[in-house]
């Protein structure tokens, strides 16, 4: 496949510049000439529902980050314990040629106490100490339209799409 496709470029335009003079490739050629050029990206989209399967009540953001592109976020949503909510809408690539990951935060700020209206403390995901380090959750094809949960537990979050899962630590950092 890959002489396929470095060869297409010369065979068009030898195949032009051969046609002038009448001459005939051998059948084989005159396939691999005639053949389309292989997918070399498709932009695609998956919803992604955020939920709290912690036991508390959350303040949380998603981050969305495909590499090169600008960073997606849910915005701020209070979740109750086993509350599901669809925050984001993300947008991804696959094909031959693509190289790039997706790339996740979840920040959450825990609600005090059950009567109060104060979210003090703050929580993230990962395990940078600067917080600036991403979970990669890549996005395949078979995600494309599909719905992405992130599960959001006592100390780890779930990252669940219809391509597999992946985790990463959930944690107190303003201690």
């Amino acid at each position: 496949m890959t002489n396929t496709v470095r060869l297409r470029p010369l065979l068009f335009s030898f195949y032009r510049e051969q046609q002038k003079c009448n001459f005939q490739f051998p059948p084989v050629l005159e396939a691999m000439a005639s053949d389309p050029p292989p997918p070399q990206l498709t932009e695609r989209w998956a919803n992604v529902a955020l939920e709290n399967k912690s036991g508390h009540i959350f303040k949380l953001e998603v981050m969305h980050q495909y590499t090169g592109h600008e960073v997606q976020s849910s915005g701020w949503h209070i979740l109750k314990p086993n509350e599901k909510l669809t925050v984001l809408k993300v947008n991804f690539n696959t094909g031959v040629f693509t190289t790039g990951t997706d790339n996740w935060k979840v920040h959450g700020l825990k609600k005090k106490e059950k009567d109060s209206q104060d979210f003090t403390e703050s929580w993230r995901s990962g395990t940078g100490a600067a917080g600036t380090d991403w979970k990669k959750h890549t996005l395949r094809s078979e995600d494309d339209g599909e719905v992405t949960e992130i599960k959001v537990f006592e100390s780890e979050i779930q990252f669940v799409s219809k391509s597999g899962t992946s985790t990463t630590s959930f944690y107190r950092h303003d201690e």
